[in-house]
């Protein structure tokens, strides 16, 4: 879910940076355009940061279940082999 998450949020927010860069263009001379400026560039670093740890904590939760899968086959063999000695 997390790297579907971070996948999807790309587009959309890359096209809201690109408006808010392109209308900001578009009304120089008017008092909103540096604001718009500032949204497209205040807003970059951010929702970058948000994809990254999205994508970071999908890899970590798809190594966490790695991990467990394989202790719960180490204890598994290790169950067995105990049963076996009896």
């Amino acid at each position: 879910m997390a790297s579907t998450l971070a996948e999807e949020l790309a587009s959309p927010v890359q096209n809201a940076l690109s408006s808010a860069t392109t209308a900001s263009g578009q009304l120089v001379g008017w008092s909103i355009a540096g604001g718009l400026g500032q949204l497209g560039s205040g807003w970059a670093t951010p929702l970058g940061t948000l994809r990254q740890r999205l994508t970071d904590t999908a890899t970590n939760l798809r190594s966490n279940a790695a991990a467990h899968a394989h202790n719960e086959q180490a204890i598994a063999g290790a169950w067995s082999q105990a049963q076996g000695a009896k």
